[in-house]
């Protein structure tokens, strides 16, 4: 959330806890809608050619990402076999791997054949040191058929192999065939080898010692499941993103909630009391006492409100004219652009006109705003009188420009 600057070194009194603890209660309703309007200047500004705000790659993109790519996105991540079958499908558990030391680690592949595949997990069944790696599913393959094939050759092993599908391990070890076995230490390759099938081989060089890559001393065959993290990048880059930032852009107006209010009908002014009563015990993280149930104050006794808000209908000319020309009491309070609702087929055209008319930027008004303040019609300027805030509402009509306060 950004919050609006206050020139701290215009403020004689100093502040006691309680007073900004007070002044931050009354604040936090005024200032809501500062994290709407910092995201659409950002987009106004994409939208003039300039970088590309980094909200609009973290939220809508990445959603319509996930939905393009949801399958792939979801096998890309490690899949333990024995989560993918229902209770009593297998007789018996996977055995929890071992932490703290060195893990075999084989990758394998349909395309070593369902004999190989079965003796490899007939060897690794009940050992905890043990893990074997698929790609993937293979292309067209979802993963419930991965599964019902795996099924058939676990049918009779028990205890199960710890089998996982991990595409990331595949890239990081550089594995492009198998079979392909590494010892893995401390999540690096300490030994490796390809064309070997056998656990025990493996582990009996280790302990003889070896270390480093032992070559391909067998066959060995193409991967035949598809690599996901590759697919995955294929159909994000297929993805027209501008298009997809129009989309979201366009729908944003759509869903947009207007805190619409009726028009004023006549001039009439109002007095607000932003005086706040504390509903309970209010302390600091250190459990300090800042304020004390049912105790009150007025933050405008301790620094000025130092704004001048405008509150108009966008979709009204006259009020947008009218908020333009008005004066504020107060000649150093900041003016702030609040509009109830803008056309929504013209959407952020129409705000970036707006803003170039009243040469500011321009806030939607949030219901914390209207309730705070106890807006009731518009147009209508907010400013401080003494210790409380003034409503001043005014009637307004045609294509006038309206006369100053």
């Amino acid at each position: 959330m950004r919050f609006i600057n206050t020139d701290s070194s215009k403020v004689s009194v100093r502040w006691s806890a309680c007073s900004l603890t007070a002044l931050l209660l009354w604040q936090a309703s005024a200032w809501a809608e500062e994290d709407w309007f910092s995201k659409s200047r950002q987009i106004l500004q994409a939208l003039d050619g300039q970088e590309r705000p980094e909200w609009l790659d973290g939220n809508p993109t990445q959603a319509e990402a996930q939905r393009q790519a949801i399958d792939v996105f979801r096998q890309s991540k490690s899949v333990l076999m024995k989560d993918a079958f229902k209770p009593g499908d297998l007789n018996s558990a996977t055995p929890k791997l071992a932490v703290g030391k060195p893990l075999s680690v084989m990758f394998i592949s349909f395309s070593m054949g369902t004999a190989a595949l079965k003796g490899i997990f007939q060897e690794a069944s009940g050992q905890n040191d043990v893990l074997l790696v698929l790609r993937g599913p293979k292309p067209m393959q979802k993963l419930p058929a991965l599964f019902a094939e795996l099924k058939t050759l676990l049918k009779e092993i028990e205890p199960l192999p710890n089998i996982v599908i991990d595409p990331v391990r595949f890239q990081k070890y550089a594995v492009t065939s198998v079979p392909d076995m590494i010892i893995e230490e401390h999540g690096k390759a300490s030994l490796h080898v390809k064309g070997i099938t056998s656990l025990a081989w493996l582990k009996d060089r280790q302990q003889q010692g070896k270390q480093g890559d032992l070559g391909s001393l067998g066959t060995v065959y193409k991967i035949a499941e598809m690599d996901l993290l590759a697919e995955m990048k294929s159909r994000l880059a297929a993805i027209d993103w501008q298009q997809k930032k129009q989309q979201v852009l366009a729908r944003f107006w759509e869903q947009r909630h207007f805190e619409v209010l009726p028009t004023a009908l006549e001039d009439r002014e109002r007095l607000v009391d932003l005086t706040v009563t504390a509903p309970r015990d209010l302390t600091d993280p250190n459990g300090k006492l800042l304020m004390r149930a049912g105790q009150t104050v007025n933050p405008l006794d301790k620094m000025s409100f130092g704004l001048c808000l405008l509150v108009f209908d966008g979709t009204e000319q006259a009020q947008v004219n009218w908020s333009k020309t008005q004066s504020c009491s107060d000649n150093k309070a900041r003016r702030m652009y609040l509009a109830t609702q803008l056309p929504r087929q013209e959407g952020w055209e129409a705000l970036k006109a707006l803003e170039n008319t009243l040469n500011a930027p321009v806030y939607l008004l949030t219901p914390d705003v209207r309730t705070r303040f106890q807006l009731e019609h518009v147009p209508v300027l907010v400013e401080q009188s003494s210790k409380q805030v003034v409503i001043r509402e005014r009637k307004v009509s045609g294509l006038a420009l309206g006369a100053a306060l």
